[in-house]
């Protein structure tokens, strides 16, 4: 269900084709505000990489709840 008050900014983002930067998306896979599955099949809007990890039993909050896990995610992404 989309909130039509955004549409005007979905428009402009539906407007930019890929971006080129390594990107690492962190979901918790127990966020349900903001679903894990939105984040995939995304790869294709990244030019310079994509990486996904959703974090099993973890919701909204990734680095409150999992902070270690997001620690290690993100530092295997920067190596």
């Amino acid at each position: 269900m989309f909130d039509h008050r955004y549409d005007e900014l979905q428009k402009r983002l539906n407007a930019v084709e890929t971006l080129a930067t390594n990107t690492l998306m962190i979901h918790g896979g127990s966020d349900f505000c903001d679903e894990a599955a939105g984040s995939e099949g995304m790869e294709r809007f990244f030019t310079a990489g994509y990486r996904r990890v959703v974090l099993d039993g973890v919701g909204h909050f990734p680095p409150r709840e999992a902070s270690e896990a997001v620690a290690q995610a993100v530092i295997a992404h920067l190596r």
